[in-house]
């Protein structure tokens, strides 16, 4: 793909990124339908599907023949164990992840005055939706290197 056209996809999926936001579409909720989008962003159907598909591959969307396209829960998609798989290599590294999700468990457990014996959700009622994001990723990437260690 030339840049040219990397930047016209790009563009197009920041644009359907604040559509998104703007309709405040939550997780699970459908996205407007290819035609309103085209005609909203002024670009070709061919051009939404494919930044749709760039969409589908993050994880971000999701399609079901004949209903159509759903807002996922990224958390689900396998992109971040892939992900994780790459970031993290060695114990040393793990030791890494696992000290800034104690870093954020702790810093959760000083400022929330809720009793709980379960980690998330000490962190997800902070009030802090990125520090409960980084957390969760911290997590899958840490759960997904024990796992193939210890196969």
């Amino acid at each position: 793909m030339d840049k040219e056209k990397q930047k016209g996809l790009i563009k197009i999926v920041e644009q359907i990124q604040s559509i998104i936001v703007e309709k405040n579409i939550q997780v699970g909720e459908k996205l407007p339908s290819e035609r309103f989008l085209s005609e909203t962003l002024n670009v070709g159907r061919s051009s939404i599907r494919e930044a749709l598909r760039a969409l589908e591959l993050l994880g971000v969307i999701h399609t079901r023949r004949g209903e159509g396209t759903f807002l996922s829960d990224m958390y689900q998609h396998q992109l971040f164990d892939l992900i994780g798989r790459f970031l993290i290599h060695n114990e040393s590294q793990l030791d890494e992840i696992n000290e800034l999700k104690w870093m954020i468990e702790n810093f959760c457990e000083e400022h929330n005055n809720i009793e709980t014996n379960s980690k998330e959700e000490l962190v997800s009622n902070n009030n802090n939706q990125i520090m409960y994001m980084i957390w969760k990723l911290l997590s899958q990437y840490s759960d997904r290197f024990e796992r193939d260690n210890c196969k």
